[in-house]
């Protein structure tokens, strides 16, 4: 089982959102950074993802997720009308993908940068390459996202 963490702004997507929607599922659609959507494509059903609030206050991570489906095709990129409209995509070669993922619950106590930069995490990818939506993380880095959640006060 792999784990990943996935930035949203609050204001386009929330924890809340995804917790209100039927089921607590959503295609994670709209990424557009070829690293990242290799992430998304390596996302397998039973994997654990972060949500994680960016350009907010706090900035943080502030729930817990799951992948239940692995990536399909993420319609946006077809819709001439839509935010993340890529008219280099086609039918036939589509570029972007989107998993779909389930919330599992929103963190009573959220995980702020601070918080993440205080850890051993200051060296990973989340920070490295801040810019990254979908962060990979590697066993040890996992772990440690567990003792952290733990450690605040979350069950």
């Amino acid at each position: 089982m792999k784990g990943f963490i996935l930035k949203s702004e609050p204001d386009a997507f929330s924890i809340d959102d995804l917790m209100a929607k039927p089921g607590r599922t959503t295609l994670w659609d709209g990424v557009r950074n070829y690293t990242a959507r290799n992430n998304l494509m390596a996302m397998k059903k039973g994997d654990r993802a972060f949500f994680y609030h960016s350009n907010s206050k706090p900035i943080a991570i502030v729930g817990e997720m799951q992948v239940v489906a692995e990536a399909v095709v993420d319609e946006t990129q077809f819709d001439a009308n839509a935010k993340y409209f890529d008219p280099k995509s086609s039918i036939d070669k589509p570029r972007w993908f989107a998993p779909k993922l389930k919330g599992i619950k929103k963190l009573a106590f959220p995980l702020t940068r601070e918080m993440l930069q205080q850890s051993a995490l200051k060296d990973s990818r989340l920070f490295r390459e801040s810019r990254l939506s979908v962060v990979d993380l590697n066993d040890a880095e996992l772990k440690l996202l567990d003792k952290l959640i733990r450690e605040a006060g979350n069950k």
